[in-house]
Parts: structure tokens; C-alpha cells; sequence
């Protein structure tokens, strides 16, 4: 018999509560998030969730067995982990799981119990963090729990989807070409091996470098707005060809730079509020961006000159 998704949530839920209302203590809480990290360490959101996806079992029967069957010492961690990585996969029952993992571990109200203990985990979460991470973790925090209607939840998802890879822009900029925009030309040759190098740079040696986990898996608690990425979490390629994007398109048509940026700039929230990143992901991805937009558009900018007189000089004879 399969679950219809409220059963599945409220079953995952009442597990979640049930085994966070067993951390009473600091100390009880800085064991489970050992064992967590063990549990998922060298892992990406990928992973876990194409391992997870592949698994014949129900989310909540998932859930319900790492209660039952991990050792007593790691059973919360077990359950948490089980949970994220539930909540992750491209399933049917993932957005289920994600409600009763808000509803466990979010900021709403919960038996005292559960609501204690979910603010030991965050606490020791937070304590094993060195102070520039705990920061980044505290600003995540503050954003990712701010309120999440339904309406904003949808159009987050979608500007996750429309902004991958930077390609509305380019779109944007072709659609201006053929209404007559001047400079449009120009413009579409220098955005797009600018947003080819930023994806190829960010996406592959940086990511694959820093390693970092998303913080839907480093915060549990965190909620995850739509599609749950991939891949690790530093720095943010949204965010990378975004600014990408608005440094190009500023330098040829200035008076519109506070609108590209202005932009640029709700891509990198979204993302923060999508529980996908965390502000310094999103920090440093406009710093790439920048950077790598910076040096792309001079070297094509200066081939595109030459061809340019090169032409001038064969129409002249």
C-alpha cells in the first residue's frame, strides 16, 4: 500500500519528533551532529539523493527502519540524515518528507521536547563551526527562515530554473537584437564566451576544489525551496553567471547598470533563500563573476576591435 503524501509526512514527522526530543543535552546534541558528518561525510546532495532515489522502500518507511535499526548512539543522526537525504531525491514523496522536516525542525511551534532539542542541534551545529563559518551559517539562518508563501516559493523555483547557466540573459539580449537595439550584436559576442568560461571555471575546478556541502545537509533544519541542486555548494554558479551578465551588459549600456545588478543581485538571494547556499557561496560566486566577466570581455573585446578593422580596411580597398 503506497502512502498518500500527508500520511507520509505525518509518519516522518512524528519520527522526527520523537527522536530530536531525545537530545536533552549539549553534549547529547554535539554527538548526534558527529555522527551526522560521519554519516555524510565526502557526500554531495547527488549522491545521496540518486542512492536514495534508487531505494524500493517508501521515504517513511526509510525513515522509520534508521529509528529502529541504527545504534542507539548514532539512531537520532541516523534518523536526520535519512531524513535529508529523503527530502533531497527526485521522487514523488520528497516533498512530503520536506514539509514534515520543516515542521520537526523549522522555527514553528513543536512539544517542548522537540522544540528543545532542535535548538541544541542548531546550537552545536553552529559551536563546531571556526567564527567566519558560524557568520555565514547565522546570516543563512536569518534569511532561510524568514516567512515562505507559497507564491514567492513558486517564483524562486522558477528564477532557479530560468537562471541556470546565465542563458536568459543571452536570451534577453537576442530578443533585443532583433527589436533594433544598438549594440546588441556586440553584446551577445561578448556574453556569451563570457558566460561559457564563468560555468566551465565555477561549476567544475572551483566547486570540485572547496567541496563544500549544501546547507540543507550542513543545517538541517534549512528549507528547501523547489529543486534541491546537486553538486557541492561553493561558490554559486547562479550567482557567477549573474553577475557575469551584469558587468558585460553594463559596460555597453551603463545607464541601465543598477537594473542588471539590481538583477544580479535577486538571483544571489534567491538562492540563499532557497536554502541552496549560503551568503558567502553567493559572495564570493559575484566575485568570480565579476572577475572572470572582467578578463573574458577585455580579450574577445580586443579581437572583436581588430576584426573590426580588418574589415573597415578591406572595404576601404
Amino acid at each position: 500500500m503506497v502512502d498518500t503524501p500527508g500520511r507520509t509526512c505525518e509518519r516522518v514527522e512524528q519520527v522526527l519528533e520523537q527522536q530530536i526530543a531525545q537530545v536533552r543535552t549539549p553534549e547529547a546534541a554535539e554527538a548526534v551532529v558527529r555522527h551526522a558528518e560521519a554519516l555524510t561525510a565526502g557526500d554531495t546532495a547527488e549522491e545521496r539523493a540518486r542512492t536514495t532515489a534508487a531505494t524500493p522502500r517508501s521515504a517513511a518507511s526509510a525513515v522509520e527502519l534508521a529509528a529502529q535499526t541504527a545504534p542507539p548512539a548514532e539512531r537520532v543522526a541516523a534518523v536526520l540524515t535519512t531524513t535529508a537525504a529523503e527530502a533531497a531525491a527526485e521522487t514523488p514523496e520528497a516533498p512530503a518528507v520536506q514539509e514534515a522536516a520543516l515542521a520537526a525542525l523549522g522555527s514553528g511551534s513543536a512539544p517542548p521536547g522537540t522544540e528543545r532539542g532542535r535548538e541544541l542541534l542548531r546550537e552545536a551545529v553552529l559551536r563546531r563551526m571556526n567564527p567566519l563559518d558560524h557568520l555565514d551559517a547565522r546570516l543563512f539562518l536569518l534569511v532561510n527562515s524568514a516567512p515562505h508563501p507559497s507564491w514567492l516559493d513558486a517564483a524562486v523555483d522558477n528564477v532557479t530554473v530560468i537562471t541556470r547557466g546565465g542563458w536568459v540573459w543571452a536570451i534577453g539580449v537576442a530578443i533585443a537584437g532583433v527589436l533594433g537595439t544598438r549594440e546588441a550584436r556586440r553584446a551577445l559576442a561578448l556574453l556569451l564566451p563570457s558566460l561559457l568560461s564563468t560555468t566551465a571555471v565555477v561549476e567544475y575546478p572551483v566547486k570540485s576544489y572547496f567541496r563544500r556541502r549544501r546547507p540543507f545537509i550542513d543545517v538541517v533544519q534549512a528549507l528547501v525551496v523547489g529543486r534541491r541542486p546537486g553538486g557541492w555548494s561553493f561558490p554559486s554558479g547562479h550567482t557567477a553567471s549573474s553577475f557575469t551578465a551584469a558587468l558585460v551588459l553594463s559596460t555597453l549600456w551603463p545607464r541601465l547598470s543598477p537594473l542588471f545588478f539590481g538583477l544580479a543581485s535577486c538571483v544571489g538571494v534567491s538562492r540563499v533563500y532557497a536554502g541552496a547556499h549560503y551568503p558567502s557561496d553567493v559572495s564570493f560566486g559575484a566575485l568570480f563573476g565579476i572577475s572572470l566577466a572582467a578578463l573574458v570581455r577585455r580579450l574577445v573585446g580586443r579581437w572583436l576591435d581588430r576584426a573590426g578593422r580588418r574589415r573597415r580596411r578591406w572595404r576601404i580597398r
